[in-house]
C-alpha cells in the first residue's frame, strides 16, 4: 500500500463543539460534569477561538479549551451521550480518502475505523467521529467510493481495512505513534456494518465490533459470492471479538427493504459466538442513524416514527459506553450498559436489548 499523505483540511481543527458550515448535526448536551465548553458562550462557531488554522491553539489553552468541571459526583455518574474534552484535530488522506480524527493529547489512543453504507461517506457520520474523538479515541472516517454501477467489491473493501489497519498500527510513525495497535475497533453502518464484520472474521487485530444496522446482503445490482461474500452465518465463527450490534426492523420488509429481514442485525446477533449485545430501536429507519436523515440516497427508504437526533443520541452513548467498559474495563461504562442507562433507555420504550454469549 502506498504511503498515505495527510492534508489538513476544513481549517485544519474544530475546537469546541464548533463544526464547519457544511457539517450538521445534533449534538449531545453539555451535562456540565464530562464535557467541556467554550467560555465565550456562542453556540459553537469557533471563528473567533485563536485557532490558527493548523490544528493548534494561539497558546492560550485557557481561552479556548476547559478542563472538565470536577463536581465532585462519583464516577458513575458519567453520561457517555455528553462529548468528552472537545479538542479535535481533522486530517485527510488524499490516498485512500479517509478522514482522520485525532483527540487532544499526546495518546497513544484506541482506533476506531469507521466504515459508511453503501453510496453514503464520510459527511454522513461526523458526528460519531467527533464524539469518540472527544473521548479519546483516534476515530477515521473511511470512504471507499463504490458506485452503483461497479466500483470496490466487498472483498476489496475489506481488504482495504486491512490495509488500513497495517498502516495505522505497523509503523511508529504515523500520526506521530498515536494509533493503539492493541486496541483496535472496526465500526460502520449498513453495507459498512457488514465490512466490519467480515474483516474481523479475517482479522485476529480486531478488538471489537460494533455493527450499526448492518446489512449482509449484496448490491442491488449483486455479483458472485467471491466478491460479496455473506458473514452471517456463514463468517461468524471466525470472530471471538465482543460485538454491539444496533438495528432497527422497521425497513425489514416492504416494497424497498433497505435492511431486509434475514440480513439485518438480528442475522449477526443469531449467527454470534463471540460475546455479543444486541440493540433494536424499535422506531427508528435504517437512515436514523446518519447525520442527515433527509439526504438523497436516504429518502430510498421509508422513514421511521422516532425523532432520529435522539436515536443518533443513544446509539453514541452505547457505543462509548461499549468501548469504555471492554477496552477500560471501565466499572461506571459497565454499570451503564448492565442495568444503568441503557436499562433507562430501554424502559421508556425506545430500545430492546438481548446478549448472548457471556456479554
Amino acid at each position: 500500500m502506498r504511503t498515505l499523505s495527510l492534508i489538513v483540511t476544513l481549517g485544519g481543527s474544530i475546537i469546541g463543539c464548533g463544526t464547519p458550515d457544511n457539517m450538521s448535526y445534533d449534538a449531545p448536551e453539555d451535562d456540565g460534569v464530562t464535557a467541556t465548553e467554550t467560555d465565550d458562550g456562542d453556540d459553537g462557531d469557533d471563528s473567533d477561538d485563536g485557532d490558527d488554522g493548523d490544528g493548534s491553539s494561539d497558546g492560550d489553552d485557557d481561552d479556548d479549551v476547559t478542563s472538565p468541571v470536577d463536581t465532585g459526583a462519583p464516577e458513575t455518574t458519567r453520561d457517555p451521550a455528553a462529548l468528552g474534552d472537545w479538542s479535535v484535530s481533522m486530517l485527510s488522506s488524499t490516498e485512500v480518502n479517509a478522514e482522520i480524527y485525532l483527540p487532544q493529547g499526546d495518546g497513544p489512543f484506541p482506533l476506531v475505523l469507521f466504515s459508511p453504507g453503501f453510496q453514503l461517506n464520510p459527511v454522513d457520520y461526523r458526528s460519531y467521529a467527533e464524539h469518540l474523538a472527544s473521548w479519546g479515541y483516534l476515530t477515521a472516517l473511511v470512504n471507499f467510493e463504490d458506485s452503483l454501477f461497479g466500483g470496490p467489491t466487498h472483498n476489496e473493501m475489506q481488504l482495504s481495512l486491512g490495509e488500513m489497519l497495517d498502516w495505522f498500527t505497523s509503523d511508529p510513525d504515523v500520526l506521530n505513534g498515536t494509533a493503539d495497535s492493541n486496541s483496535v475497533v472496526l465500526m460502520g453502518h449498513s453495507m459498512g456494518g457488514k465490512l466490519s464484520l467480515l474483516r474481523a472474521s479475517y482479522d485476529s487485530r480486531v478488538d471489537l465490533i460494533v455493527g450499526v444496522d448492518p446489512v449482509d446482503a449484496a448490491p442491488p445490482f449483486g455479483g458472485s459470492d467471491a466478491d460479496y461474500p455473506s458473514v452471517a452465518p456463514e463468517r461468524m465463527g471466525s470472530i471471538t471479538a465482543p460485538m454491539l450490534l444496533i438495528g432497527e426492523q422497521n425497513n425489514a420488509t416492504g416494497g424497498f427493504a433497505c435492511a431486509p429481514e434475514g440480513e439485518n442485525f438480528l442475522s449477526y446477533f443469531e449467527s454470534a459466538t463471540g460475546p455479543a449485545l444486541e440493540v433494536d430501536f424499535r422506531t427508528a429507519s435504517h437512515m436514523s442513524f446518519v447525520d442527515n436523515p433527509s439526504c438523497l440516497v436516504c429518502l430510498a427508504c421509508p422513514a421511521g416514527t422516532d425523532d432520529p437526533a435522539v436515536t443518533k443520541e443513544h446509539v453514541r452513548a452505547i457505543t462509548t459506553a461499549f468501548l469504555e467498559s471492554e477496552i477500560y474495563d471501565e466499572d461506571w461504562a459497565s454499570d451503564w450498559l448492565r442495568g444503568g442507562g441503557l436499562a433507562e433507555i430501554e424502559s421508556s420504550g425506545q430500545i430492546s436489548t438481548r446478549t448472548k454469549n457471556g456479554f
